[in-house]
């Protein structure tokens, strides 16, 4: 079943009624989020603003099944495994942790804080990528929920955002859902998974922010590998992409009239 927006399965803006209101969604340096876009046909990836960079959190070995001809090839990519070290499971390691979750022992939001534990320096590296790179930029994982969404919460934290906002970008996931299984690559994970509920969750995505509450947000987590006055930098540049502008509120020059 094709997205309902005629667009890749997942994609959508990271930003927030007000900031749509004060700078078009199609802005030249908007943020997006999505699945793959190697899953999308020609025609959603035609009705995309162009140009787009993908920032694509992917490991080699999940890039390594996209098709050949697939119409993402041909787009400007920049390559970043967001996930290090035994974060990236093993055969065996996957078979346990996806039985677990399949038996209700292990939730998403555990995974994902084993993700921030283990790749804390691979996060702020892609925190800093990001706010680096010019122009309309696509985030996307394999199924544009995971690693996607906790970049996307941590970025969102990281600028100021209320926590409210960041539990329902994440939930929008839910929308494309069907769209986005029904077109990943057949692998050992997908069958691990096989008629396991996907639905996002919020308590999984607010386990992540309660992690990053206690670590002084989203500016302390990523304090340990950005200095003080470059994680400012950040946080400044991406604000600007997700959120709008405060009013000028400068008093009018003495005899000025409207």
């Amino acid at each position: 079943m094709p997205p309902a927006s005629g667009l890749p399965p997942n994609w959508r803006s990271v930003q927030f009624p007000a900031a749509i209101e004060a700078r078009p969604t199609h802005s030249s340096d908007t943020l997006y989020r999505a699945a793959a876009l190697s899953l999308a046909t020609p025609g959603e990836l035609a009705a995309c603003p162009h140009p787009f960079t993908w920032f694509d959190l992917r490991t080699d070995a999940e890039r390594a099944l996209d098709r050949a001809d697939a119409p993402a090839k041909a787009l400007a990519t920049v390559a970043f495994p967001v996930v290090a070290g035994s974060t990236v499971l093993s055969r065996d390691d996957m078979a346990r942790v996806f039985g677990a979750l399949v038996a209700g022992e292990l939730s998403f939001g555990d995974l994902y804080l084993r993700m921030l534990i283990e790749s804390t320096e691979r996060f702020a590296a892609a925190v800093e990528a990001l706010a680096a790179i010019e122009g309309r930029v696509a985030i996307a994982c394999q199924g544009g929920r995971d690693r996607t969404g906790v970049l996307v919460a941590l970025i969102l934290d990281l600028v100021g955002a209320e926590r409210r906002l960041i539990v329902e970008d994440y939930l929008r996931t839910n929308d494309d859902q069907e769209s986005t299984d029904g077109r990943q690559p057949d692998t050992e994970g997908e069958r691990l998974l096989a008629g396991y509920d996907m639905t996002c969750k919020a308590s999984d995505i607010e386990q992540v922010l309660d992690f990053l509450r206690a670590r002084g947000g989203a500016r302390g987590y990523l304090s340990a590998y950005i200095a003080p006055d470059r994680l400012d930098e950040v946080a400044a540049a991406l604000r600007a992409r997700i959120l709008p502008a405060a009013p000028d509120r400068s008093p009018e020059p003495k005899g000025h009239r409207r």
